[in-house]
């Protein structure tokens, strides 16, 4: 009989897991509170409209890519699907003219020169920095713990190459580096690409990786791409459990066993589990806060050294045909919208006017992501009366579609469809920490450091997720999953005495 594997949580790091394990031969059960897999890596349908609440880009498209390897391995990429390469990564609306920027970095630079030649200088270091991100896409092939010199020279390779960053932008913000720039075009062009509350480096990393032919944008979204991985792991004889909510891992002499279900409070027993889930999920229920873990603890309390990325999604349905509009549009609503103690005074909206899994009948899907760190004031908003939070999110969804009309007029009285996801819905639906969508993200000046992947004091028990990685996003949740799947089966040839 082969040797039984439980995956708590079918999100990207989950499924990958999943997959590589099961095609090693183990016999993999996976387990999933909500009624559907991909945890984060989602969309839902509205009113007749699909919205996409994931991916904006994708790391990985690229063919030759380590990433790329491991979607393809997992079935969630293949031959068969479709990406689309836009050749404007974002676009703003100033007096009367349309801006972009290029995902050719040559003709970004030459026309943010022609914006702005009084920013000459920081266009020239905006474009060097780019390029050094360019050059980071290493070959990561396994844990770094069971690294040999050969995998190790590439990596210091493409960091040599690459060159050191600017000191001074150490600890800048998105924000505090758009200060760079005279030109509010370029100002506004910058602010599209990520929340500008995030270290600069991460302006860098995104541009570099969509201006290297990489990023682009898997057609038929999120969830379709975790439905492919579904497809791949069922196929190959793994069993996926919906509506199980795990409630405790059972540990026994030091050693992970089993788990115990929520639903009738069962317990079931297997000879290893990756968990795959929240590290606050991890720690503090499935692990009843008994086995502390200093790298999660210190993401936890040092609020000044890692971001919490948290906020409200929304969905617009728009009855008009959008296959002549940008994609990623900066826009700035005539006054700001005020969310408890945060003020927000322009955000980016997405067009998929590119996909045909987004556009019916004549009639596509906007999605704008307001960042805000509001989880308390929405928790005791929707606790104190539900119809008060309902009309908070009508207010949002008001403000947002007034912005959109602001720039473009002529969609006023066409938008018939909004929809909106708080922090507290990710919270529910996803069991993530304060509804963050992605994990604790290092400022600048932080030391980038990755958990070991397994917890003190318990064997057999390998973590996975991208809360394992500085920053996070699906491609640092990809290799979270095979990175815990390659631990796990190191123990078993061990176990096997191979």
């Amino acid at each position: 009989m082969n040797r039984k594997v439980f995956v708590v949580g079918t999100g990207v790091s989950g499924l990958v897991a999943g997959i590589y394990v099961q095609l090693a031969g183990l016999d993999v059960e996976m387990f999933e509170s909500h009624s559907v897999v991909g945890g984060n890596c989602t969309g839902w349908n509205r009113r007749g409209f699909h919205i996409d609440g994931c991916i904006q880009w994708l790391t990985g498209t690229k063919p030759g890519t380590g990433i790329n390897a491991i979607w393809r391995t997992c079935g969630s990429l293949s031959d068969e699907v479709q990406i689309y390469n836009t050749e404007k990564i974002a676009s703003t609306v100033y007096d009367g003219k349309t801006y972009h920027l290029y995902s050719d970095l040559n003709r970004t630079k030459r026309e943010l020169s022609a914006i702005s030649p009084e920013d000459k200088v920081a266009i020239r270091r905006l474009i060097r920095d780019i390029r050094r991100f360019q050059n980071l896409n290493a070959p990561i092939r396994r844990p770094f713990e069971q690294m040999n010199l050969l995998d190790i020279l590439p990596l210091v390779w493409k960091v040599l190459r690459s060159g050191k960053p600017e000191k001074k932008t150490e600890r800048m913000t998105i924000n505090d580096y758009l200060g760079e720039f005279k030109s509010p075009v370029i100002r506004q062009l910058l602010s599209c690409i990520f929340p500008v509350v995030m270290p600069v480096y991460t302006l860098f990393y995104s541009l570099g990786i969509r201006t290297s032919g990489d990023g682009g944008w898997p057609m038929g979204g999120s969830f379709e791409f975790v439905k492919r991985m579904q497809s791949c792991f069922e196929d190959s004889g793994g069993t996926i459990h919906c509506n199980e909510a795990v409630d405790r891992i059972i540990v026994k002499d030091g050693k992970a066993v089993g788990i115990r279900l929520k639903n009738g409070d069962r317990e079931i027993f297997a000879d290893y589990i990756i968990t795959a889930v929240d590290a606050d999920m991890l720690l503090n229920r499935l692990l009843n806060a008994q086995y502390p873990d200093e790298f999660f603890k210190r993401r936890f309390d040092e609020s000044h050294n890692y971001m919490l990325l948290t906020g409200t999604y929304v969905g617009l349905g728009v009855a008009a045909d959008l296959g002549a509009y940008p994609h990623n549009v900066y826009v700035q609503p005539e006054k700001p919208l005020r969310i408890n103690d945060t003020e927000l005074r322009f955000f980016n909206v997405k067009l998929y006017n590119y996909d045909p899994k987004f556009i019916r009948n004549g009639k596509t899907i906007m999605t704008v992501l307001l960042t805000e760190n509001e989880f308390d004031y929405w928790k005791t908003l929707k606790e104190s009366s539900e119809q008060e939070y309902v009309r908070e999110k009508e207010r949002i969804a008001d403000w947002v579609t007034g912005g959109i009309v602001r720039v473009f007029p002529e969609l006023e009285g066409k938008i018939e469809m909004s929809d909106v996801a708080t922090s507290l819905t990710f919270n529910k639906y996803c069991n993530s920490y304060r509804g963050s969508y992605m994990s604790f993200i290092p400022y600048g000046h932080v030391k980038k450091r990755i958990h070991k992947g397994t917890i003190d004091g318990i064997k057999n028990l390998y973590v996975a997720g991208q809360c394992t990685f500085p920053a996070g996003g699906m491609p640092l949740a990809a290799l979270s999953g095979r990175f815990a799947a390659q631990r796990l089966l190191t123990a078993e040839q061990k176990v096997n005495g191979k």
